[in-house]
């Protein structure tokens, strides 16, 4: 009864009926038929609409931003999920440890509804470090500092490095330096505008490759589970491997979305995730021209109400589409094993072997890859769990499953441990099949593998 009188006033409130309140019971309990009646009555109270939204508490944070950001429709019909919308886009920014949106006691003739915004404005830096290992890929260390509010409009400054591949078996170490500011509440409350520049260092197997990029993107918020994307980037490319030096410039106009139903992002135990982008890019120079397209999908389900086991299936695909091999920017190919992808085989051991003009061969990316990996998750105990998997991943040029290509699998075991915002992950992997085999593989790390 009390989820129903609930249900009532609530779907009076979307309609605009923001005063609507219970305004008689009647319950009558019939004991010896152990039956229940009941009359309630709901009083809607007036139709109301929307008035101006008043700001307490922000102190950087310019007001004015504050009520461009929440996006609460001044003057539109009184709603309970528009009101509920602007809360989340205040918190959803980032800078805010407290939103409370409340509405006032009294009517303002005659027929407008004022609505009072308490805000609480956390620190404005965040520092945060991560870092992952395993016994060939090496150690991968990231860090970043954020400003929440730069400029007293909600604008996110962020600078971001990573060095990875350190003590690497096979290649030399990496680095990535990058800075991004975004704005939110650009065009509408639910766009954020960004800048963001990066620099990077590829030392791998058989290439380095020295890279810039600048972009503009925009994200659009659908809803709490959907995301889009779309943005205007530059690319400068230059390096060397066995065949000889090469440069790469195009601009690239990126479009995704990620639906995101996982019930938690970094242990989920049900829902689906899917990371879908198309880049279509002008090559400029010697660049050729063409599309690369990314898909990330995964799904899991709990066996058991207390979901004690957890079935989790991730599928991964990509194609680089009207540009040859060796005209496509390196970062933009193809390969497979490691921690992303196949468990138990060498990091970027399986992609494409092409002729040098000595008649040597050396490795580059595949323009197509597919995988798969499939984990059975067992909790032993509230912290500790248990994992089997298996991954396998395939490459190819010039199309799926073509005669050139090749595809490698891996096996293993994973050790879990909850530490309360993450599980550290241990996963301990060998090759199950393919010819890119070199023994036992472990990675350590932050959060579920997938």
């Amino acid at each position: 009864m009390i989820d129903a009188a609930g249900a009532a006033t609530l779907a009076w409130r979307e309609v605009g009926h923001a005063k609507a309140a219970i305004s008689r019971e009647d319950i009558v309990a019939d004991h010896a038929r152990a039956a229940l009646s009941a009359d309630i009555g709901i009083d809607p109270g007036p139709k109301l609409r929307f008035g101006r939204l008043v700001i307490e508490g922000e102190e950087r944070m310019r007001e004015a931003r504050v009520r461009k950001i929440a996006g609460l429709p001044e003057g539109e019909t009184f709603s309970q999920a528009e009101l509920d919308r602007a809360a989340k886009r205040l918190r959803r920014t980032g800078i805010f440890s407290s939103v409370t949106l409340v509405e006032d006691d009294r009517i303002t003739a005659p027929d407008v509804l004022g609505i009072t915004a308490t805000v609480v404005e956390q620190k404005p830096r965040r520092y945060s470090f991560g870092a992952e290992i395993a016994s060939l890929d090496g150690l991968s260390l990231t860090g970043s500092w954020l400003h929440r509010n730069l400029l007293g409009g909600g604008e996110r400054l962020k600078v971001e490095g990573e060095i990875s591949n350190i003590g690497a078996g096979t290649s030399g170490i990496d680095y990535r330096l990058g800075v991004s500011i975004d704005r939110p509440a650009t065009l509408t409350p639910d766009t954020t505008a960004g800048l963001a520049a990066s620099i990077s260092r590829l030392d791998e197997v058989d290439y380095f490759a020295d890279t810039a990029e600048f972009g503009l993107v925009f994200t659009h918020v659908f809803s709490d589970s959907l995301t889009g994307r779309a943005g205007l980037t530059f690319k400068f490319q230059n390096g060397e491997d066995p065949g000889g030096s090469f440069e790469y410039r195009n601009i690239s106009l990126p479009v995704g979305a990620t639906w995101d139903r996982r019930d938690d992002p970094t242990d989920a135990t049900r829902g689906f995730y899917i990371d879908a982008e198309v880049k279509p890019f002008y090559g400029l120079g010697t660049t050729d021209s063409g599309a690369r397209i990314a898909l990330d999908s995964r799904a899991y389900r709990s066996i058991g109400d207390s979901s004690r086991f957890v079935f989790a299936v991730r599928a991964q695909a990509g194609a680089v589409l009207g540009a040859d091999l060796l005209d496509t920017p390196r970062d933009d190919l193809f390969f497979s094993g490691g921690g992303g992808t196949v468990r138990g085989q060498p990091y970027r051991s399986l992609g494409v072997m092409v002729d040098t003009a000595s008649g040597d061969e050396f490795l580059i990316g595949g323009t197509h890859f597919l995988a798969g990996s499939v984990e059975l998750r067992a909790k032993i105990t509230d912290r500790i769990g248990l994992v089997g998997f298996v991954d396998a991943g395939r490459i190819d040029t010039g199309g799926f499953f073509n005669d050139s290509g090749d595809w490698h699998a891996g096996a293993g075991l994973g050790l879990r441990y909850d530490t309360g915002f993450g599980p550290i992950r241990l996963d301990v992997a060998a090759p199950a099949g393919g010819t890119t085999e070199d023994g036992v593989q472990i990675y350590i790390g932050l959060g579920q593998s997938f």
